[in-house]
């Protein structure tokens, strides 16, 4: 079995939602690049990729989001009209670094 990580960060932002709490915590999207292991889809590669997760909470360090539970990876994150642009923005921003 292969014990690739799905997910390595390399970068990050958070954007603050227009609108959404859960238990008090602010909503944010969570603009990750990095790389992403397809385990059964493409088991022998690994991809670079942007995915944007919803994250109730501010933790910088992606994988003590995780274990905190402020990181979303059960359903898709559904990024609201007004919040697009800023999202899109933080992605090519991501994307234009050099990692």
């Amino acid at each position: 079995m292969n014990k690739e990580p799905l997910y390595q960060e390399w970068g990050h932002k958070l954007i603050p939602s227009s609108y959404g709490e859960l238990n008090g915590k602010k909503r944010y999207y969570r603009v990750f690049y990095g790389t992403v292991h397809w385990h059964t889809a493409d088991p022998e590669n690994i991809h670079k990729a942007c995915t944007v997760f919803v994250q109730y909470g501010a933790t910088e360090d992606f994988e003590q989001a995780r274990r905190k539970g402020e990181i979303r990876e059960n359903y898709p994150c559904h990024i609201i009209e007004q919040d697009m642009d800023s999202v899109m923005a933080a992605m090519k921003e991501l994307r234009e670094r050099r990692y």
